[in-house]
C-alpha cells in the first residue's frame, strides 16, 4: 500500500488542533486578552512579586502583631525523606528530622534525628494500622510513601517535644490538619491536646497553599507595614474540613516579605499575645522564621550521607547489588525529560 503523495498531513494536524480547542475550551483571545500572567515551572511554586495587583472584593480586617517581650522558647521541627533503594518485593527509604531552638530572638541550639531506615513491602504494611486501600497506594506510589514517613517522623518528634516543654512555642512546617497517614496515637489531635495540657502554643507555617482564594486576597497584607495578620478561618473552613486551630494569613517582619498561611492553637486563648511571643523569641529573616529555615537545612540529605547509607546497607545486610539502566534514557536517548 502506498501513501497518497498529495495527502496534506499539515492541514490534518492543524485541523485536529483547532477542532480539539473549539470542543474543549473557550476562545483564548476572549478569555486571555489583557490578562496578567506568570510562567510556572514543574513542581515549583511561583508567586508574582508584589502580588497580582488586584483589589480584593472581600472586606479584610488587618491587625498588627506587637512583639511580646516574654521569654518563651521556640522549637521548630522539619523533616525530609528519600527513596534509597529497591528490592524485588519492596522499597527502602531513609528519613531525617531537624529540630532548631530559639530564645529571645537568637538561635540557641539544634538537633538532628536520624538518618532512620524504613523498609516497606506487603508484609511490613500488613502489620501496620494503615487502611488496606491506603497501604496499596503507598506500595505503588513512592511519593505517597515518602509523605507518610515524613509525617509520622515529625509527629513522633513533635509530640515528644511538646511533652518535654512547657509555656513554649512548637513550630511546624505546614498547616495544622489531620491526615490519613497519621497513627491513632500520634496525630495532630494528640499533638494539640499535649500542647494545651503543657500550656504550649502550636503554630503551623505554610510556605505555599493550594487554596488560590488565599493568594488572591493577600495583597493588602503585603502592602501593610509591620507584622500583620488577617483571619481567614471562614475561607479555610469552607474549603477544608480537616483544618485545626485559628487560620490566618500573616506577614512576618517589618520589611517586605511573603504572605504566609499560619494556623495557631494557643492554650491561653489570646492569639495576638501568643503570636507576639513567637515573633519576639524567634528571628524573621526575609519574612520567614529562622528556626524553621535551620530545621529544614538540618533535615536535608547530603550526597555524603546517601553514599554512607548505601555502604551501610551493603556492609551489614549481605545484599547483592544489581546493575541498572535508565529506561527513559535508553528509549528516548538524549531527549530531555
Amino acid at each position: 500500500m502506498q501513501l497518497n503523495s498529495e495527502f496534506n498531513w499539515t492541514d490534518i494536524s492543524c485541523g485536529l488542533g483547532e477542532s480539539i480547542g473549539r470542543s474543549q475550551f473557550a476562545d483564548l483571545h476572549n478569555v486571555l486578552n489583557g490578562k496578567k500572567i506568570i510562567f510556572t515551572c514543574f513542581k515549583k511554586n511561583h508567586v508574582p512579586v508584589g502580588g497580582w495587583g488586584l483589589d480584593s472584593n472581600q472586606k479584610q480586617s488587618i491587625r498588627t502583631i506587637t512583639p511580646v517581650r516574654e521569654i518563651s522558647p521556640v522549637a521548630a521541627v522539619d523533616s525530609s525523606s528519600i527513596t534509597l533503594a529497591e528490592t524485588e518485593d519492596g522499597v527502602i527509604y531513609a528519613a531525617k528530622c531537624g529540630i532548631a531552638f530559639a530564645l529571645n530572638g537568637e538561635s540557641t541550639m539544634h538537633l538532628k534525628v536520624g538518618p532512620i531506615l524504613f523498609y516497606l513491602n506487603d508484609q511490613t504494611l500488613k502489620e501496620s494500622t494503615l487502611d488496606y486501600r491506603l497501604a496499596r497506594l503507598i506500595l505503588s506510589d513512592q511519593e505517597s510513601a515518602n509523605r507518610m514517613i515524613r509525617l509520622r517522623v515529625e509527629r513522633s518528634v513533635q509530640i515528644k517535644i511538646s511533652n518535654q516543654l512547657a509555656r513554649s512555642i512548637i513550630l511546624i512546617d505546614g498547616a495544622l490538619r489531620t491526615s490519613p497517614y497519621e497513627t491513632t496515637n500520634q496525630n495532630i489531635a494528640a499533638l494539640t491536646e499535649m500542647c494545651l495540657i503543657r500550656n504550649n502554643t502550636l503554630i503551623g507555617i505554610s510556605k505555599n497553599t493550594s487554596f488560590k482564594a488565599l493568594s488572591r486576597i493577600s495583597m493588602p497584607l503585603a502592602k501593610t507595614k509591620g507584622t500583620v495578620y488577617s483571619d481567614v478561618g471562614m475561607i479555610i473552613q469552607s474549603l477544608s474540613r480537616n483544618s485545626m486551630g485559628k487560620n490566618l494569613l500573616v506577614k512576618l517582619g517589618d520589611g517586605p516579605g511573603p504572605v504566609l498561611r499560619a494556623d495557631i492553637v494557643c492554650a491561653s486563648g489570646n492569639l495576638e499575645a501568643s503570636f507576639g511571643k513567637f515573633i519576639a523569641n524567634d528571628s524573621m529573616a526575609g519574612g520567614y522564621p529562622e528556626t524553621l529555615r535551620l530545621a529544614h537545612h538540618i533535615s536535608t540529605f547530603t550526597n555524603t550521607e546517601i553514599s554512607c547509607l548505601r555502604s551501610y546497607l551493603m556492609n551489614n545486610y549481605n545484599l547483592e547489588e544489581l546493575h541498572t539502566e535508565d529506561i527513559r534514557k535508553t528509549l528516548l536517548g538524549s531527549i530531555p525529560a
